[in-house]
């Protein structure tokens, strides 16, 4: 019975620590770029001695509405791996990151020309949506890829009930996707339920407080 308490006691003190380190990285993290705390999730038992060593291998982040320029990112999920943190927690280095930044359909269309459009998915690099444009509607069907480093094309491939001949440069618009927080960088996209979701990475990344 009583190794049954020490046990229990020892896990509920692990998941303290875990919980400290947790908030004090996300709190760190947040100033680097992300208008809200992040939700960091660090893997690992027993976790005691990752807080001893000040050495994290992995961890997940979460973070939503994210403003990017003219676009909000309406979830950004990140794999992290060989966290490492200074003294207090106040600064320190993030190995990796591999994870997806997801720009909701809804958003896509307040950055287009058509800002009443309603997008959704049409395959993994395309998108529809109905147009109005007083003297003509129809739907339109659209081809979204990256273009340059960091940005987004988002270019009309078909339309029904209307020519395109007169109104493809109305329908055709870019989306720059710089300044990502914590330095990430744009890898590649595709079109998702969800919206446009894009492939980010970053190596190396220092944070401080």
């Amino acid at each position: 019975m009583i190794v049954l308490v020490l046990l229990g006691l020892l896990v509920v003190s692990d998941r303290f620590a875990a919980a400290y380190a947790e908030s004090r990285i996300a709190g760190e993290v947040q100033k680097q770029g992300f208008g809200t705390r992040p939700d960091v999730t660090i893997y690992g038992f027993p976790f005691v001695t990752q807080v001893l060593d000040r050495h994290f291998p992995h961890a997940h982040m979460t973070a939503r509405n994210v403003r990017e320029g003219p676009i909000t990112i309406s979830r950004i999920d990140g794999d992290v791996r060989d966290v490492r943190v200074g003294s207090g927690f106040r600064k320190g280095t993030l190995g990796r990151v591999d994870g997806t930044a997801t720009i909701a359909f809804g958003d896509l269309a307040k950055v287009s020309d058509q800002p009443g459009v309603k997008f959704s998915a049409d395959g993994p690099d395309k998108v529809k949506g109905d147009v109005d444009f007083g003297i003509a509607s129809g739907t339109v069907v659209w081809q979204v890829t990256k273009v340059g480093r960091n940005q987004i094309r988002v270019h009309p491939l078909s339309a029904e009930g209307f020519s395109l001949a007169d109104l493809d440069q109305d329908l055709d618009f870019t989306v720059p996707v710089d300044g990502l927080p914590l330095g990430l960088t744009f890898q590649s996209l595709s079109v998702t339920d969800k919206g446009i979701e894009l492939r980010v990475t970053g190596s190396h990344i220092a944070f401080s407080g």
